[in-house]
């Protein structure tokens, strides 16, 4: 995870955010983020990991350069169908991009959406809407994926609520080039916490270096940090797993990416950096050395 770090959250109060209009341009674009054609395993595991992210989406106008970008850095293979693009990473699904192409480009912003694991989608959204939250599309049924929701938390991050039809991803090792965590950049972390573990039922808190670490069948889940200025738009940030930090970040550079955080800080076991995608999309890509599960006995 991206620990607390006074010289990032300076580096971070430079970035210049896009708001909510690339979370909500796919409905004004007339598309919908949540109508892949395909269920999210190819096989059914019927289990459930509440609290577990378990599928991300990328929203962009510039597919082509976006595959070419991740498929560089990362060896993510490309299955096109229609505007839905299936993300594979050695031949396991671990995501999607849809192509939108709103009326006024200039509008547009590219983001990841991750979609969280919930027992019931429709008392989920309930509690979204009874603490302050907008629910923006569903719930509702999309063929084999399951039943999902489109909302933004209370202080205003945007993530999709999921309950899969087919069950959900194991745990298992985190390899390079997959998802390694979520990060929740919030200025109400303790108001953040009480909403998620309502939402998903997170069963405990733990809290490293003023960074709070969300845990569901004692396993992290999740990473909660504030961000001490109301500059910054309150998201989630999903984190990739890599062996080589550096080597990745001159990469995407080299790709038309950026990095808006460089891996620079000596303290770190683990090198963490942000990136941004060609199309604007951030991203972080971390190092890890601690156990595949992320259980609470890595400190």
């Amino acid at each position: 995870m991206l620990k607390n770090n006074n010289k990032n959250m300076s580096l971070l109060r430079l970035i210049i955010f896009s708001g909510l209009c690339g979370f909500l341009i796919m409905f004004q674009a007339g598309c919908s983020l949540i109508q892949p054609p395909d269920s999210i395993l190819e096989d059914k595991t019927l289990t459930y990991h509440p609290g577990k992210f378990v599928w991300h989406d990328l929203v962009t106008s510039d597919v082509a350069t976006t595959k070419s970008f991740y498929g560089q850095l990362f060896n993510w293979t490309f299955e096109q169908r229609g505007r839905y693009t299936i993300v594979s990473l050695n031949d396991k699904r671990i995501g999607g991009i849809l192509d939108i192409q709103p009326k006024t480009p200039e509008r547009h912003a590219a983001r990841w959406i991750s979609s969280l694991s919930v027992p019931d989608v429709d008392q989920a959204t309930s509690v979204v809407l009874a603490n302050g939250g907008k629910v923006h599309k569903g719930p509702e049924n999309i063929g084999d994926r399951g039943r999902v929701a489109l909302v933004s938390d209370p202080q205003g991050a945007q993530l999709s609520l999921i309950h899969t039809k087919k069950g959900d991803p194991s745990d298992g090792p985190i390899v390079d080039g997959s998802w390694l965590w979520h990060e929740l950049w919030t200025n109400s972390p303790n108001d953040s916490v009480v909403f998620y573990q309502e939402l998903a039922g997170y069963s405990t808190v733990e809290e490293l270096d003023s960074y709070l670490i969300l845990t569901a069948e004692d396993k992290w889940r999740a990473g909660i940090r504030n961000l001490f200025t109301q500059a910054l738009e309150q998201r989630w940030v999903p984190v990739i797993k890599v062996n080589d930090v550096r080597a990745i970040s001159v990469l995407a550079k080299q790709m038309g990416g950026k990095v808006l955080i460089e891996p620079e800080n000596p303290d770190y076991t683990d090198q963490v950096a942000l990136l941004a995608d060609p199309s604007g999309a951030l991203f972080m890509i971390q190092e890890w050395s601690g156990i595949d599960a992320l259980k609470g006995d890595k400190k």
